[in-house]
């Protein structure tokens, strides 16, 4: 990531992570924490955030721009979803270093946040409804994801 937001930009990302469903009951103050931790980088179009099977271990938002969700389905990429202003994605390596599930590339010109695993851990670890929340959305994600 290339560096730290602003504090104009800290406003903006703490209205997006208080939408984020894992993370809305959490109290202002770490909020703030969690906002003062992002780092932010530009990404161009087609330029890729994130690589399917990379070990990731960030949490990103999207606070600018949109980007594509691709999966390598037998030796072919296809484009899954859509990701704005306010989406997010790489929770499941929140609590533990994980392999990405898709390709995450920029759509169009992109601002993307995140926050290491570290980071929300320290900041988050003693609000057990978050996690709570963190963890049964990370188990649907993966019940979802398995072959039918």
């Amino acid at each position: 990531m290339d560096r730290y937001l602003t504090d104009q930009e800290k406003l903006l990302a703490k209205s997006l992570l208080k939408n984020i469903d894992f993370l809305k009951d959490l109290p202002d103050p770490e909020l703030d924490q969690l906002a003062n931790s992002l780092e932010k980088k530009n990404f161009k179009p087609e330029q890729t955030v994130v690589f399917q099977g990379e070990i990731s271990s960030k949490l990103y938002i999207v606070c600018d721009g949109l980007v594509g969700v691709f999966v390598r389905i037998g030796g072919e990429k296809k484009k899954v979803a859509e990701l704005r202003v306010g989406d997010y994605f790489g929770e499941m390596s929140l609590l533990e270093p994980a392999t990405a599930s898709a390709t995450i590339r920029a759509e169009k010109p992109s601002v993307i946040c995140a926050i290491s695993c570290d980071n929300f851990k320290k900041i988050v670890e003693k609000n057990t409804v978050a996690l709570e929340t963190l963890k049964k959305k990370i188990t649907a994600r993966k019940e979802a994801s398995k072959p039918k």
